[in-house]
């Protein structure tokens, strides 16, 4: 019976051992952050003139958007300044996107950043993006010379149903309504991409997400203004 007894307490021990063990981990994993990939995960770099000292350098880093829209803005900068991009499908929120700016960042200088980051990581919480957030900054403001353009995400619309925003719409409202409020209290510039596109279906594809022709070339104007009075450039 004796026997017994000190078997059943020196397995609660161990439960007990093993059970904070597991907490701590948790609470570990927690603070390092935790990266939730999507089923096709992807990212694109694209660097010019790296070694030319004389033209004013762009950074735009963002999503499949820039994607579609960078190539307009690098021409439209072309001769005043060189543009180069940063395109993934992480997500604030990600450890391993930070880890990814600042491998960028330690290669590279420039004198304007423009970031966006919002439309993927659907399973970061609030929480987790926002947490990223002045983290993602603090890279971005030590590198930029000049300054940081942040841009907010933009709607997401109902697929093949563009009269109605999609349920995941509130998440990226969310999440902007926290960029609003961290970039007015930081001074940093913000492009308002939600607003100026939102409400105008046209400038929709039928998947909700993303931008047809010209939706992006709202987008590519939107964002060539703003770097332009960031550089005090006058490209006409």
């Amino acid at each position: 019976m004796l026997n017994k007894s000190l078997l059943l307490l020196l397995c609660c021990l161990i439960f007990g051992c093993i059970t904070q063990t597991d907490k701590k981990k948790e609470i570990a994993l927690e603070e390092k952050g935790i990266t939730i990939n999507e089923n096709i995960e992807w990212t694109r770099s694209w660097f010019v003139n790296t070694n030319d000292t004389i033209l004013p350098k762009v950074l735009i880093i963002g999503d499949s958007h820039v994607e579609r829209y960078y190539g307009i803005v690098a021409k439209n900068l072309e001769s005043h300044a060189s543009c180069s991009k940063f395109t993934t499908s992480k997500s604030l929120g990600d450890p391993v996107f930070i880890k990814q700016l600042e491998l960028i960042l330690k290669q590279y200088t420039f004198d304007i950043i423009s970031f966006n980051n919002g439309l993927h990581g659907e399973d970061y919480a609030i929480e987790a993006y926002s947490k990223y957030v002045p983290i993602a900054y603090n890279l971005l403001k030590n590198n930029a010379k000049t300054s940081v353009i942040w841009v907010n995400s933009t709607a997401i619309r109902s697929k093949n149903n563009l009269n109605e925003f999609a349920p995941r719409n509130k998440q990226i409202i969310e999440r902007n309504k926290y960029l609003s409020n961290f970039t007015k209290e930081n001074n940093i510039s913000l492009l308002d991409f939600y607003s100026k596109t939102a409400h105008n279906i046209d400038y929709y594809t039928n998947d909700g997400v993303h931008f047809n022709k010209e939706g992006v070339h709202i987008e590519a104007t939107l964002i060539t203004k703003k770097i332009t009075e960031a550089l005090n450039l006058n490209l006409e």
